[in-house]
């Protein structure tokens, strides 16, 4: 999969317990998926939102091996 043109920038993770319902969560108050969750073997499940005002984060669960 190609980004295009996407310029430099930022993307900050915030750890969550349950990476599928923040995503509902974040659904239901106005966020958009721009990533729909995904696993990462060996280090845990994550996905990308944007909130109603246009930022753009990362949302993970890592895994137990990779918490440490």
């Amino acid at each position: 999969e190609s980004w295009g043109d996407v310029p430099s920038h930022w993307l900050v993770y915030f750890a969550v317990e349950d990476c599928d319902a923040t995503v509902k969560t974040a659904q239901s108050l106005g966020g958009q998926v721009l990533v729909s969750p995904s696993d990462i073997p060996g280090v845990g499940r994550f996905a990308i939102l944007q909130d109603p005002q246009g930022a753009v984060f990362a949302i993970i669960k890592l895994e137990p091996a990779a918490q440490n």
